[in-house]
Parts: C-alpha cells; structure tokens; sequence
C-alpha cells in the first residue's frame, strides 16, 4: 500500500492516524528528555570519577614526628590502587559513553534504541558500577581502619598523623560513590529502554 493509500485510509477511519513516521522493528522511538537524562548521566559519571582521581593522586603526605619522617601514599594500600585503577577505567568509558551520548542528542537515535546496543549498555554499565561500588568498599574499610585503628589487635590509629592523607582518600571514596550511584541510574535507564522496546515488539 502507497503512501497516498495509507492517507486515504487514514481519513476514511478515524481510529486510524498516519502521522508519516515509522518505527522499525526493535527500535525505541527517540524520546528527547531521554536522550538528555543519558548524556547527564554520562556527564556525571565522567565528573565524578576524575575528581576521584585528581584526589587519590593528590593525597601523598609526608609529616615529621618524633621517631623520624612518616609518609603515607596510596600506592601503598592494594586497595586504594584498585581504586584508582577503578576510577580510571571508568572515567574513559564514561568519555566514549558521552561522545556517543552527544551523537545520539544530534542523530535522534543512539545505543538505547536498539535491542542489541542496549543490552550491551545495560551489561557494561552493570559491570562498570559494580566495579566502582567494589573499589569504594574496600577503599572505605581500609579507611576505617586506618581512622578508628583495631583496638581488639593492637592496631593505633593513623589518621591522627596524617590527617590530610584521610581526608583526600575519604574524599575520593565519597567521588566514587557519586560515579556508583550515576552508573546505577544509567542502568535503570537502559533498563527503561528494554523494557520499552519489548513491549512495543508486542
């Protein structure tokens, strides 16, 4: 049937409106605030991973005390350099994920109007956020430790010497759990757009 068929038939009943659009199989229709919700969400995440970084490579620290010279640096804490290395992955992917979200805004169509693409963004999101929870975690136990010291094993306290080296690794962790938390919604986002594309395949 030609276009001018699918206007006659258009007019001739009234349920039927033919506004010369067509949606393909497995394509989400281009949503705008969507297409805007993801590139600030990549923005976010992008923001926040790389303060997290400039805070980690910032937070070296080196105080004289009564025995000698005492320096703490985040290279020296496994868990403080997978943090890092976490944040820093991230913050490339969150760049790439933007660029894309940019052409996406301009194009009217991107990743999340696929099935296959936004499955693939759904599962390196996943894997991206639980990367960065899983640095935060055990970054903040580390810290914990090295602020209120074990007590019950005789491990003192070293915040109280290098205060400027905790307060730049808090900082950072809180960083990281910014980037968690924009990954997490862009999960959900594309979760959304799954979730749209199914039922529009019904």
């Amino acid at each position: 049937m030609g276009r001018g068929s699918q206007s006659a038939v258009a007019m001739s009943d009234p349920k039927v409106v033919y506004t010369g659009a067509e949606v393909l199989p497995g394509r989400l229709r281009h949503h705008a605030y969507h297409t805007c919700l993801n590139l600030t969400l990549r923005l976010l995440t992008a923001a926040a991973t790389l303060s997290a970084i400039v805070v980690i490579l910032k937070s070296n620290q080196t105080v004289i005390t009564i025995s000698g010279y005492a320096t703490a640096r985040w290279r020296d804490f496994p868990a403080f350099r997978w943090l890092l290395i976490a944040n820093a992955v991230v913050f490339v992917y969150s760049l790439l994920a933007t660029l894309v979200a940019c052409v996406a805004v301009v194009a009217r169509r991107g990743p999340l109007s696929y099935s296959p693409s936004a499955w693939l963004t759904f599962i390196v999101d996943f894997l991206m956020a639980s990367a960065l929870f899983s640095a935060a975690s055990a970054a903040l136990a580390v810290a914990w430790i090295g602020k209120h010291g074990v007590p019950s094993a005789s491990w003192p306290t070293t915040c109280g010497v290098v205060s400027k080296f905790c307060d730049y690794i808090q900082g950072a962790i809180i960083a990281t759990f910014g980037g968690w938390l924009f990954l997490a919604l862009s999960t959900l986002l594309a979760v959304s757009a799954l979730h749209h594309l199914f039922w529009r395949r019904l």
